[in-house]
């Protein structure tokens, strides 16, 4: 498998922003089952081993923002999603002992001073009945701010709640040596 660049530095203006005078505050969905059990370190990487690793890697930055368009400092990002082959590392998985050793799972990363967040992380794969997604939680804290999760452009699956997860994509791009996608919180 070959290993992706992680991206460092994408300036402000590759963002897409929302519009602050129409509450575009981002739409919370389920926690889902598998949220980690154990502790979520603060680590922007969650692929352990490039060269074994199940699926590609892709680097996965962005902002968070209150309602009024203020960036924020100190908010602990939260991803967590399946391996490669739809497997989450978590008690109630089946086959959790297949998970790919070579990836984390779940990882945290913490705002900066201008409210960016980044990752290095898998691109997301579907499983049965699920579209790929990626699990986000947002905290000021101790105060839990988001819960949610992001989807890839085009396939956000159908049903009542499609419309939902359109504001919920994100569009990875090709780029030199890797993959990248950018998503704005609104909380």
């Amino acid at each position: 498998m070959k290993r992706r660049t992680f991206i460092q530095g994408i300036g402000i203006a590759a963002i897409t922003f929302p519009a602050w005078a129409s509450d575009k505050k981002t739409p919370s969905q389920q926690e889902g089952p598998f949220y980690p059990v154990k502790e979520i370190p603060v680590r922007k990487s969650l692929i352990l081993d490039a060269n074994s690793l199940v699926g590609e890697v892709m680097n996965l930055q962005g902002k968070v923002f209150d309602s009024n368009g203020k960036a924020l400092a100190g908010i602990k990002v939260e991803i967590w999603q399946c391996d490669g082959v739809g497997l989450y590392d978590h008690p109630r998985q089946a086959d959790t002992e297949k998970f790919d050793p070579a990836f984390g799972g779940y990882g945290a990363a913490i705002t900066d001073t201008t409210g960016n967040y980044e990752f290095e992380t898998l691109y997301p794969v579907p499983y049965t009945g699920r579209p790929p997604h990626i699990h986000v939680k947002l905290w000021d804290g101790s105060k839990e701010l988001l819960t949610t999760q992001l989807y890839l452009q085009g396939q956000t699956g159908g049903g009542w709640f499609s419309k939902e997860r359109e504001r919920l994509q994100i569009a990875p791009q090709p780029i030199e040596n890797g993959t990248f996608a950018q998503f704005s919180f609104v909380v």
